[in-house]
């Protein structure tokens, strides 16, 4: 049909300030960024997706605009597998850069096609069946503080109906330790208790590591070492096969042939792929496909806004025996979700309702709601110099 053909691809980076700051291992965020990308066909049509900024939104937009926009303008937008595979194979110079700007257009072409068939993207995803999710609180909480603070948030989190919590990790090993047995005795047994140490450590202090949390019957550790997500998968390999609790990782993985190495390298117990980074809905479903073959649960990761939605169909279209919990940021501070995406998502009981709407299910954001989030220049995140933490003169934890 002529009228679903493509007049126009353009981004809006939009932005929310941290005025507090929020410190993980790779830095202190002072703000939330947001590269939504916009796919309009010529009757008017327009689907939403993200793009994952990777700290660098204009150089995404630029990649989506100045790139990948030449290849599917003009083309019909329901062509999506096709539109996939000409993206990727012209882009593969860019490398993972080229693959976040992908899933933000394969996102927004999902989203066009609900739209046009009045279905929810689940629904044409085959997961129509699928009504809510269930998810674990996780991005943006859980941080570094005291001990005190952590069992009131934890206790907070377990009243409202979570059943699974992921602290955050990296600080160093003795920290990380001290705030898992905080959280599994605020928690109680009941509670699934996993870490995310943010590509903290090396190889053996990532062992070292999960040797100490089998005491607190940790249900991951994920990413715990130095360019786990995207390389060094023989290594991730061997820390799993020695590690006494499970390991999980993919939130950085990019497409399915990045999926197949780790895999390959028997490298993860738990895959965490994101819709806004792993090459958008269409790639997120082969990943599925392929963890699915290897009976590895599917726990997808999501940050903010968009791309949170667009999590939440994917999981809805999971392989039954592979659907893990789908990652929420619980923090009170995240209006990029909760007021930009209209209607907000219904979260009760630490699962979250799949959309039923058209297409993502949500509304176009207006010109005033983007003007609220205008866009802040700068870094996300101010990264201190990076430590070679396989350094052997480095200190280390003593071992337990």
């Amino acid at each position: 049909m002529h009228m679903s053909r493509i007049s126009k691809v353009a981004c809006k980076l939009i932005s929310e300030p941290l005025p507090a700051g929020w410190t993980a291992a790779h830095g202190t965020s002072h703000k939330r960024d947001e590269c939504l990308v916009f796919v309009t066909t010529e009757d008017g049509l327009v689907g939403m997706g993200e793009a994952y900024h990777a700290f660098s939104p204009k150089v995404m937009a630029s990649i989506v605009e100045e790139h990948l926009a030449d290849i599917v303008v003009g083309r019909d937008s329901s062509e999506i597998q096709l539109l996939w595979e000409e993206m990727f194979f012209s882009a593969g110079q860019l490398g993972s850069a080229a693959v976040a700007a992908i899933s933000g257009i394969d996102i927004a072409l999902w989203d066009l096609m609900g739209r046009r068939l009045n279905r929810p993207i689940a629904d044409l995803l085959g997961g129509g069946g699928v009504k809510r999710i269930p998810t674990y609180v996780g991005c943006m909480c859980l941080g570094f503080q005291d001990a005190k603070s952590l069992r009131e948030e934890v206790r907070g989190y377990v009243a409202d109906g979570f059943t699974a919590l992921k602290v955050r990790g990296g600080l160093n090993l003795d920290a990380d330790l001290e705030a898992v047995a905080v959280t599994r005795e605020a928690a109680g047994s009941h509670v699934d208790i996993m870490i995310d140490a943010n590509s903290a450590y090396s190889p053996p202090e990532s062992l070292q590591l999960a040797r100490r949390l089998e005491r607190y019957n940790t249900f991951w550790l994920e990413d715990p070492f130095d360019f786990s997500v995207a390389y060094h998968h023989a290594d991730m390999g061997w820390l799993r096969k020695n590690s006494p609790v499970p390991i999980a990782s993919g939130g950085n993985v990019y497409t399915r042939f990045n999926a197949r190495s780790l895999i390959d390298a028997g490298g993860v117990d738990y895959l965490t792929p994101d819709v806004t980074k792993c090459g958008g809905i269409s790639e997120g479903m082969k990943i599925a496909a392929l963890a699915s073959a290897f009976n590895i649960t599917v726990a997808p990761h999501t940050v903010v806004g968009v791309g949170t939605v667009a999590g939440v169909h994917y999981a809805a279209a999971l392989p039954t025996h592979i659907r893990g919990h789908l990652e929420w940021d619980a923090s009170i501070n995240n209006p990029l979700r909760d007021d930009l995406c209209v209607p907000a998502l219904d979260l009760a009981k630490g699962s979250v309702r799949v959309p039923q709407g058209p297409g993502l299910g949500i509304a176009l954001p207006g010109p005033a709601a983007l003007e609220r989030f205008a866009f802040i220049a700068g870094r996300e995140i101010s990264m201190p110099p990076r430590q070679r933490r396989w350094d052997p003169n480095r200190p280390q934890a003593a071992a337990e």
